[in-house]
């Protein structure tokens, strides 16, 4: 089984190798769970790093209030604990990651549940930075939750989304990068987020680049 989970990581989690309905995603993670952390490692995942990096300079308090969206098992958490910041909730659909992240003792609250359209068990206006990394990858997230993301962000917080630079210029991996674009572009002409940043992440997964997408709410 760890081979197939290599050759996720090896392709950078493309439409060839990744499972192709949301239940498949959710079961390749409960089965990856104890050792997506030392291979994700191995093929030089930098997507918890960059982004952090990135947010830093828009989220200087570190009291500030986050939700680690798709949080795995704890990657991007262990980062922002790094950078000072220490209110960190998290949510992932995969059962068995969620016992990772409550080993490590990262998190505050831990949500089990898929991010669709649905409307998840979150107040609105809850968290000072939603944060997105590694988690718009076929049959797992797409632009469709755009609205849910920032439902559960405070006015004036910030959507943070990292993601495979492919997904978001080309239309060959389940045509992301149109849709994206548009629903993006949705968002703001309805006064719901700026964009306040595109930064380009050389080396974000081994040899596939990657983009950090910095979103203030309205």
């Amino acid at each position: 089984m760890a081979s197939s989970f290599l050759l996720h990581a090896d392709k950078g989690c493309d439409k060839d190798t990744w499972p192709d309905t949301l239940q498949g995603t959710r079961q390749l993670y409960d089965n990856w769970a104890k050792t997506y952390d030392p291979e994700l490692k191995q093929h030089g995942y930098n997507g918890p790093t960059a982004t952090v990096k990135a947010l830093v300079k828009w989220v200087p308090d570190k009291t500030a209030r986050f939700m680690d969206i798709a949080c795995g098992t704890g990657l991007i958490g262990e980062e922002l604990l790094k950078a000072g910041y220490s209110s960190i909730d998290g949510l992932d659909m995969s059962t068995e990651s969620i016992k990772i992240c409550k080993e490590k003792n990262i998190y505050g609250r831990l949500v089990c549940s898929e991010v669709t359209t649905n409307r998840l068990d979150i107040d609105n206006d809850t968290y000072d930075v939603t944060v997105c990394v590694g988690c718009f990858v076929p049959h797992h997230m797409n632009e469709e939750c755009f609205p849910e993301l920032a439902r559960i962000t405070k006015p004036g917080g910030f959507l943070v989304i990292t993601m495979k630079q492919a997904y978001f210029d080309t239309s060959e991996d389940y045509n992301y990068g149109g849709k994206f674009e548009a629903a993006i572009q949705s968002m703001v002409q309805q006064g719901k987020w700026e964009v306040m940043a595109r930064d380009h992440v050389e080396g974000y997964f081994g040899e596939h680049n990657g983009v950090t997408l910095v979103f203030k709410i309205m």
